[in-house]
């Protein structure tokens, strides 16, 4: 009895290794410092208050993304690079993979400011971060925090905090050779260029689900832990 329990449980932490190294099968990630320059930025589209990063966007992608595509994104291998190219929103907001905080979508140049200086810049505009210790094919869900925002006509008022999810409240464009533009909407207009991110290390490709003889042996070699356990107790 006790040589078939170990062997089971040998089976399960193959298995549980073999599982962490399968598409889909997040790890947790590590998130590095932010890192680059502020970007050259302007204003674009109607919006004097926008800024976007001028070396990666115009007015003609910026106007793709309401027809950009909607689903979850995967990473190509262990690591992700994100990279903050913009925003047209009044509010500011905070960009989280997972609890960690990405990016602030306005530092340095709040709405208000950007109201009384046409060329006041956003600092965080042209940085990036790295998402590390990813499995190959790990789900990439983000998820933006935005503030209350209390200046402004009323297309730039939003009398409460909201919370979006790059699932369902974002649309991609897909760049190619791993690269994908994320594009956010936070208000009704459905632009989806609110807030902009470049990802590189991604593809738009679902993973492949584990074997389900690989979740068996999984579930086995717990039940077999279980078992050894309780006859040491």
């Amino acid at each position: 009895m006790k040589t078939q329990l170990n062997r089971l449980l040998s089976a399960g932490i193959l298995a549980a290794c073999t599982l962490a190294a399968l598409p889909g099968i997040a790890l947790a990630a590590t998130i590095g410092p932010l890192t680059g320059d502020t970007a050259a930025q302007a204003p674009l589209g109607a919006d004097t208050t926008s800024r976007y990063a001028t070396d990666f966007i115009d007015d003609n992608l910026l106007a793709s993304f309401a027809s950009g595509s909607l689903g979850g994104l995967f990473s190509l291998g262990s690591s992700v690079e994100i990279r903050y190219l913009g925003t047209g929103a009044a509010r500011d907001a905070s960009l989280l993979f997972g609890d960690s905080e990405l990016f602030q979508t306005r530092s340095g140049c709040s709405y208000a400011t950007a109201l009384a200086d046409d060329f006041c810049l956003i600092d965080s505009i042209g940085l990036s971060r790295t998402l590390g210790g990813l499995a190959a094919g790990s789900v990439l869900n983000f998820t933006l925090l935005g503030q209350a925002q209390l200046v402004g006509g009323a297309a730039a008022l939003r009398p409460s905090a909201q919370t979006f999810g790059s699932l369902a409240s974002a649309r991609w464009i897909d760049l190619g050779g791993g690269q994908v533009l994320l594009g956010f909407e936070e208000g009704s207009d459905a632009s989806y260029n609110d807030m902009v991110f470049l990802l590189s290390g991604v593809t738009t490709v679902a993973p492949a689900v584990p074997e389900p003889s690989s979740l068996a042996l999984l579930g086995a070699g717990l039940l077999a832990l279980a078992l050894k356990r309780r006859a040491a107790a």
